[in-house]
């Protein structure tokens, strides 16, 4: 039984307006990859504020995040510029549907990533005051290791060996 020609100007008008559906969401999407790509470059500190665990599964959702955003990139992609004629448009639409999904769940993982910047800073900020048999040297810890410790003092990093610590205590200011 062959379409009549409404029912073949009603099919075309239907993919016109799936394809035209699926290209305004495209542009959105575009801004979505842009967005998580923006997350991702941006950094709240030098990698020693943050614990590793948190910096770990902050990368990890990032780069779930870029996954999810091109998978549902290429979804909408595929349904806005079709590679041959869009035939079965119940299939075109649950591409369009996924792929809106995929560039929504990018979203949230990229917002949940980012989120790990408003970790509470810590109070390694604050100075400390080292005694040792050589004299005192006062500043905030910038780094510390097995066996010492680095102190921002004036400007100027001093490596303190904990063996040779005859006392330390935090302190309001130096």
């Amino acid at each position: 039984m062959a379409d009549t020609p409404g029912e073949r100007a009603e099919q075309r008008a239907a993919v016109e307006a799936l394809t035209a559906s699926a290209r305004e969401w495209h542009k959105l999407q575009i801004a979505a990859l842009a967005f998580v790509g923006l997350c991702g470059v941006l950094t709240g500190d030098n990698g020693t504020r943050l614990p590793m665990w948190l910096q770990s599964v902050a990368g990890v959702l990032a780069l779930l995040a870029l996954g999810f955003a091109a998978i549902g990139l290429l979804l909408v992609a595929v349904v806005a510029w079709p590679p041959g004629v869009l035939t079965d448009l119940s299939a075109g639409a649950r591409r369009l549907r996924a792929g809106v999904a995929f560039t929504c769940v990018a979203v949230g993982l990229t917002a949940l990533s980012a989120s790990s910047n408003w970790w509470p800073e810590s109070g390694a900020d604050r100075p400390v005051q080292v005694s040792t048999n050589g004299g005192t040297a006062c500043g905030p810890i910038v780094d510390s290791a097995a066996g010492w410790i680095d102190l921002d003092v004036e400007d100027t990093v001093l490596r303190v060996d904990l063996t040779k610590v005859v006392s330390l205590r935090p302190v309001e200011s130096c």
